[in-house]
């Protein structure tokens, strides 16, 4: 009875040694296990910064190597005496057909050349004329009245930051050149527009452009004496109609440039920047793409002649 006993006793001790040398043993287990899965993660991520440690530096040379290829180029460029790669991208961005009202209408380049030309503004409208300018990378002349640089000074600023090319249309737009509005008040009606475009643009800036409102049609004494002042007149050779009567309609506008256009080389369109023309802007895109279509290249007329 007694060893009996004793045998039970010394089973139960085997079996609970038993089972902690097996909870043991499963810790030391699921301890390596973890240990060989940070291990493996510590590997594959050591090797994934590597790989992109590598592909920066492959990114660096090649900058680098662009970099100093283009320096070659450009001093290669410098000692031959041509444009510089740099250069070249400079000046085509840069590039504006800009000509002398003489030069109009008088040189025989055989080349077709417009030049859009808007009187009366700034006004409500000239944001988006600028914007549609922009969108195909045309510079147009603005020929601003006094009254209308008050009134819009910021629009102003951004045909000249645009790099379009700004004339006087005199301060008031008197049309009437007879009784009291003499050459002398029509010079005088001049130079108060041009102090109107200074306060606005700064007094350095210059422009000795002029339109007659209406056309110097007719009124050689305005024009012998704007000339003895110092300035320059151009009249148009194209209109779209715009002026005619009020809301003309679009097509009607695109048609009449057409129509117009003939065998003439250099083009000088006469439209109007104000705020009774919503379809001048809404004609603007057709008249460009068919000026586009029919060989013309954009130019504008130069602010000292």
């Amino acid at each position: 009875m007694k060893n009996d006993i004793n045998y039970d006793v010394n089973s139960i001790k085997r079996r609970k040694k038993q089972k902690r040398i097996i909870k043991k043993i499963k810790i030391v287990t699921f301890l390596v296990v973890i240990l060989l899965i940070g291990a493996f993660a510590g590997i594959k991520y050591f090797n994934k910064e590597k790989e992109v440690a590598k592909e920066k530096n492959q990114v660096s040379n090649t900058f680098t190597t662009n970099n100093s290829t283009t320096s070659k180029e450009n001093e290669q460029a410098s000692k031959n005496g041509t444009d510089s790669k740099d250069d070249k991208k400079e000046n085509n961005k840069d590039e504006k057909i800009v000509m002398t009202v003489d030069d109009i209408w008088n040189k025989k380049d055989g080349e077709k050349i417009a030049f859009l030309t808007f009187d009366d503004g700034p006004s409500p409208h000239t944001p988006k004329i600028l914007d549609i300018l922009e969108q195909y990378k045309i510079k147009a002349t603005f020929f601003v009245l006094g009254t209308s640089a008050k009134n819009f000074p910021e629009y102003l600023k951004k045909e000249v930051e645009l790099g379009h090319s700004i004339g006087n249309h005199t301060y008031n737009h008197k049309i009437r050149y007879s009784g009291a509005y003499t050459p002398d008040e029509f010079v005088k009606d001049v130079r108060r527009c041009d102090n109107a475009i200074k306060e606005v643009l700064g007094q350095d800036f210059k422009t000795n452009l002029v339109r007659f409102p209406g056309g110097s049609f007719n009124h050689k004494s305005y024009e012998r004496n704007l000339l003895a002042s110092g300035f320059k007149h151009i009249d148009w050779n194209v209109e779209n109609g715009d002026a005619r009567r009020l809301n003309v309609p679009k097509d009607e506008l695109v048609k009449n440039v057409k129509d117009e256009i003939g065998n003439h080389k250099h083009v000088v369109i006469l439209m109007h920047d104000s705020s009774t023309k919503s379809t001048t802007v809404e004609a603007l895109p057709e008249i460009i793409e068919f000026l586009k279509s029919q060989g013309f290249k954009f130019g504008v007329v130069s602010q000292e002649n």
